[in-house]
Protein backbone atom coordinates (compact mmCIF):
# COMPACT_ATOMS: atom_id res chain seq x y z
CA UNK A 1 0.00 0.00 0.00
CA UNK A 2 2.95 2.76 0.94
CA UNK A 3 4.90 1.69 -2.18
CA UNK A 4 1.73 2.42 -4.67
CA UNK A 5 1.26 5.61 -2.61
CA UNK A 6 4.91 6.43 -3.40
CA UNK A 7 4.82 5.57 -7.10
CA UNK A 8 1.46 7.44 -7.59
CA UNK A 9 3.41 10.74 -5.52
CA UNK A 10 6.88 10.04 -7.90
CA UNK A 11 4.37 10.36 -11.15
CA UNK A 12 2.54 14.02 -10.02
CA UNK A 13 5.72 15.50 -9.10
CA UNK A 14 7.58 14.55 -12.11
CA UNK A 15 4.69 16.01 -14.20
CA UNK A 16 4.23 19.66 -12.20
CA UNK A 17 7.71 19.84 -12.99
CA UNK A 18 7.52 19.32 -16.36
CA UNK A 19 5.15 22.10 -16.20
CA UNK A 20 7.42 24.04 -14.63
CA UNK A 21 9.99 24.08 -16.93
CA UNK A 22 7.32 24.40 -19.81
CA UNK A 23 6.66 28.09 -18.06
CA UNK A 24 10.42 28.89 -17.39
CA UNK A 25 11.10 27.89 -21.22
CA UNK A 26 8.18 29.70 -22.29
CA UNK A 27 9.36 32.88 -19.89
CA UNK A 28 13.06 33.20 -21.56
CA UNK A 29 11.67 32.59 -24.83
CA UNK A 30 9.52 35.80 -24.36
CA UNK A 31 12.15 37.87 -22.74
CA UNK A 32 15.21 36.74 -25.63
CA UNK A 33 12.61 37.06 -28.64
CA UNK A 34 11.80 40.96 -27.44
CA UNK A 35 15.77 41.42 -26.76
CA UNK A 36 16.11 40.14 -30.29
CA UNK A 37 13.57 42.25 -31.56
CA UNK A 38 14.64 45.83 -29.67
CA UNK A 39 18.86 45.15 -31.25
CA UNK A 40 17.42 44.76 -34.49
CA UNK A 41 15.92 48.31 -34.79
CA UNK A 42 17.64 50.63 -36.68
CA UNK A 43 19.47 53.42 -34.99
CA UNK A 44 20.03 51.14 -31.33
CA UNK A 45 23.15 50.26 -30.49
CA UNK A 46 23.83 46.49 -29.70
CA UNK A 47 24.85 46.33 -26.13
CA UNK A 48 27.06 43.34 -24.99
CA UNK A 49 25.83 41.36 -21.45
CA UNK A 50 29.14 42.45 -20.03
CA UNK A 51 28.32 46.02 -20.76
CA UNK A 52 25.01 45.52 -18.94
CA UNK A 53 27.11 43.84 -16.02
CA UNK A 54 29.12 46.95 -16.40
CA UNK A 55 26.44 49.55 -15.99
CA UNK A 56 24.56 47.95 -13.04
CA UNK A 57 27.78 48.96 -11.11
CA UNK A 58 28.69 47.13 -7.61
CA UNK A 59 24.80 47.09 -6.88
CA UNK A 60 23.76 44.98 -9.79
CA UNK A 61 26.96 43.04 -9.56
CA UNK A 62 25.69 42.06 -6.20
CA UNK A 63 22.39 40.98 -7.38
CA UNK A 64 23.89 38.84 -9.79
CA UNK A 65 25.99 37.18 -7.14
CA UNK A 66 22.81 36.72 -4.70
CA UNK A 67 20.99 35.23 -7.86
CA UNK A 68 23.67 32.54 -8.77
CA UNK A 69 23.46 31.71 -4.89
CA UNK A 70 19.51 31.45 -5.53
CA UNK A 71 19.94 29.31 -8.58
CA UNK A 72 22.20 26.67 -6.34
CA UNK A 73 19.27 26.93 -4.06
CA UNK A 74 17.20 25.83 -6.23
CA UNK A 75 19.30 23.34 -8.33
CA UNK A 76 19.93 21.56 -4.47
CA UNK A 77 16.01 21.57 -4.11
CA UNK A 78 15.26 19.94 -7.20
CA UNK A 79 17.69 17.47 -6.36
CA UNK A 80 16.54 16.89 -2.94
CA UNK A 81 13.11 17.45 -2.06
CA UNK A 82 11.60 14.58 -3.79
CA UNK A 83 9.77 11.81 -2.45
CA UNK A 84 12.39 8.91 -2.85
CA UNK A 85 14.48 11.31 -0.62
CA UNK A 86 12.46 11.84 1.61
CA UNK A 87 10.71 8.29 1.79
CA UNK A 88 12.99 5.62 -0.26
CA UNK A 89 11.27 3.05 -1.39
CA UNK A 90 13.32 0.22 -0.40
CA UNK A 91 13.68 1.74 2.93
CA UNK A 92 9.44 1.88 3.57
CA UNK A 93 9.69 -1.37 2.08
CA UNK A 94 12.21 -3.46 4.67
CA UNK A 95 10.78 -1.77 7.42
CA UNK A 96 7.33 -3.15 6.85
CA UNK A 97 9.35 -6.32 6.41
CA UNK A 98 11.16 -6.21 9.98
CA UNK A 99 8.15 -4.60 11.21
CA UNK A 100 6.36 -7.83 10.05
CA UNK A 101 8.09 -10.41 11.49
CA UNK A 102 8.80 -8.22 15.04
CA UNK A 103 12.59 -7.08 14.74
CA UNK A 104 11.76 -3.93 16.10
CA UNK A 105 15.24 -3.12 17.19
CA UNK A 106 16.21 -4.05 13.64
CA UNK A 107 13.47 -1.42 12.60
CA UNK A 108 14.60 1.22 14.57
CA UNK A 109 18.12 0.57 14.03
CA UNK A 110 17.67 0.93 9.71
CA UNK A 111 15.59 4.50 10.80
CA UNK A 112 18.71 5.75 12.45
CA UNK A 113 20.70 4.46 10.04
CA UNK A 114 18.76 6.17 7.23
CA UNK A 115 17.93 9.51 8.44
CA UNK A 116 15.24 11.02 5.99
CA UNK A 117 11.76 12.58 6.65
CA UNK A 118 10.17 9.11 6.77
CA UNK A 119 12.16 7.27 8.89
CA UNK A 120 13.25 10.00 11.36
CA UNK A 121 9.35 10.19 12.10
CA UNK A 122 9.19 6.86 12.37
CA UNK A 123 11.97 5.82 14.02
CA UNK A 124 10.89 8.55 17.01
CA UNK A 125 7.61 6.42 17.34
CA UNK A 126 10.09 3.22 17.09
CA UNK A 127 11.50 4.26 20.13
CA UNK A 128 8.36 4.10 22.47
CA UNK A 129 7.57 0.73 20.95
CA UNK A 130 8.53 -0.53 24.46
CA UNK A 131 5.79 2.69 25.88
CA UNK A 132 2.61 2.00 24.16
CA UNK A 133 1.14 3.05 21.35
CA UNK A 134 -0.18 6.48 22.60
CA UNK A 135 3.53 7.28 23.34
CA UNK A 136 4.14 6.49 19.84
CA UNK A 137 1.94 8.29 18.59
CA UNK A 138 3.19 11.45 20.51
CA UNK A 139 6.56 10.98 19.50
CA UNK A 140 5.70 10.47 16.36
CA UNK A 141 3.45 13.69 16.03
CA UNK A 142 6.35 15.46 17.83
CA UNK A 143 8.77 14.64 15.14
CA UNK A 144 6.79 15.23 12.43
CA UNK A 145 6.36 19.16 13.66
CA UNK A 146 10.00 19.08 14.11
CA UNK A 147 10.88 17.87 9.98
CA UNK A 148 7.86 19.67 8.81
CA UNK A 149 9.88 23.07 10.54
CA UNK A 150 13.18 22.06 8.77
CA UNK A 151 11.94 21.35 5.64
CA UNK A 152 10.35 24.79 5.62
CA UNK A 153 12.77 26.66 6.81
CA UNK A 154 15.68 24.68 4.11
CA UNK A 155 13.32 26.43 1.29
CA UNK A 156 12.90 30.12 3.15
CA UNK A 157 15.86 30.96 1.47
CA UNK A 158 14.27 31.14 -1.68
CA UNK A 159 11.57 33.40 -0.51
CA UNK A 160 14.39 35.95 1.23
CA UNK A 161 16.33 36.27 -2.22
CA UNK A 162 12.93 36.73 -3.61
CA UNK A 163 12.28 39.55 -1.31
CA UNK A 164 15.62 41.50 -0.99
CA UNK A 165 16.72 41.23 -4.44
CA UNK A 166 13.81 43.93 -5.36
CA UNK A 167 15.13 46.12 -2.68
CA UNK A 168 18.66 45.65 -3.74
CA UNK A 169 17.41 46.84 -7.32
CA UNK A 170 15.56 49.96 -5.66
CA UNK A 171 18.64 50.83 -4.19
CA UNK A 172 20.95 50.56 -7.13
CA UNK A 173 18.16 52.60 -8.92
CA UNK A 174 18.75 55.11 -5.61
CA UNK A 175 22.67 55.15 -6.39
CA UNK A 176 22.28 56.18 -10.24
CA UNK A 177 19.68 58.93 -9.57
CA UNK A 178 22.22 60.42 -7.00
CA UNK A 179 25.03 59.74 -9.80
CA UNK A 180 22.99 61.91 -12.01
CA UNK A 181 21.92 64.89 -10.03
CA UNK A 182 25.30 64.92 -8.93
CA UNK A 183 26.57 65.70 -12.35
CA UNK A 184 23.75 68.17 -12.40
CA UNK A 185 24.69 69.76 -9.76
CA UNK A 186 28.50 70.03 -11.14
CA UNK A 187 27.87 70.75 -14.54
CA UNK A 188 25.67 74.21 -15.46
CA UNK A 189 24.81 72.74 -18.38
CA UNK A 190 25.32 68.79 -18.65
CA UNK A 191 24.14 66.75 -21.82
CA UNK A 192 22.06 63.80 -22.15
CA UNK A 193 25.36 61.56 -22.08
CA UNK A 194 26.87 62.91 -19.09
CA UNK A 195 23.43 61.88 -17.21
CA UNK A 196 23.17 58.37 -19.03
CA UNK A 197 25.76 56.77 -16.73
CA UNK A 198 23.69 57.13 -13.73
CA UNK A 199 19.96 56.79 -15.36
CA UNK A 200 21.15 53.50 -16.91
CA UNK A 201 22.73 52.35 -13.26
CA UNK A 202 19.59 53.13 -11.87
CA UNK A 203 17.55 50.81 -14.82
CA UNK A 204 19.56 48.21 -15.00
CA UNK A 205 19.61 47.64 -11.78
CA UNK A 206 16.13 47.84 -11.25
CA UNK A 207 15.07 45.45 -13.98
CA UNK A 208 18.52 42.75 -12.42
CA UNK A 209 16.29 42.91 -9.04
CA UNK A 210 13.22 41.76 -10.78
CA UNK A 211 14.48 40.03 -13.33
CA UNK A 212 15.89 37.37 -10.18
CA UNK A 213 13.06 38.44 -7.89
CA UNK A 214 10.11 36.96 -9.80
CA UNK A 215 11.01 33.76 -10.96
CA UNK A 216 12.40 32.36 -7.09
CA UNK A 217 9.28 34.01 -5.42
CA UNK A 218 7.28 31.05 -8.44
CA UNK A 219 9.99 28.39 -7.41
CA UNK A 220 9.17 29.34 -3.86
CA UNK A 221 5.72 29.12 -4.03
CA UNK A 222 5.93 25.88 -5.94
CA UNK A 223 8.61 24.34 -3.69
CA UNK A 224 6.48 25.44 -0.51
CA UNK A 225 2.84 23.86 -2.35
CA UNK A 226 5.37 20.42 -3.01
CA UNK A 227 6.22 20.30 0.74
CA UNK A 228 3.31 21.11 2.41
CA UNK A 229 1.83 18.13 0.34
CA UNK A 230 4.51 15.69 1.22
CA UNK A 231 4.43 16.80 4.66
CA UNK A 232 0.71 15.52 4.54
CA UNK A 233 0.89 12.62 2.84
CA UNK A 234 3.87 11.45 4.54
CA UNK A 235 2.72 12.01 7.82
CA UNK A 236 -0.74 10.33 6.87
CA UNK A 237 1.68 6.82 5.48
CA UNK A 238 3.47 7.33 9.23
CA UNK A 239 0.54 7.49 10.71
CA UNK A 240 -0.67 4.53 9.15
CA UNK A 241 2.92 2.78 9.98
CA UNK A 242 2.21 3.59 13.36
CA UNK A 243 -1.23 2.24 14.00
CA UNK A 244 -0.40 -1.66 13.04
CA UNK A 245 1.01 -1.21 16.86
CA UNK A 246 -1.63 -0.49 18.45
CA UNK A 247 -1.88 -4.39 19.17
CA UNK A 248 1.84 -4.53 21.08
CA UNK A 249 1.72 -5.06 24.67
CA UNK A 250 3.66 -2.64 27.10
CA UNK A 251 6.40 -3.85 28.74
CA UNK A 252 6.95 -2.98 32.10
Amino acid sequence: MFLRQVNKSRNSTLSNIRKFFLLIIFFIGFVGCNYLYAEGQPGVKESTLLDLIKAGGIVGLFIILVSILGGGLVIEHFVNITRDKLCPPEIVAELEALVEEGQYENALTLCTSNPNFFCNIVGAALSKVNVGYEAMVEAMQAAGEDEAAKLNQKISYISLIGSITPMLGLLGTVVGMISAFGIIKTKMSPSPADLAKGVEEALVTTAEGLLVSIPMMTVFFYFKNKVTLYIIQLGIMAGEFVDKFKGVSVEE
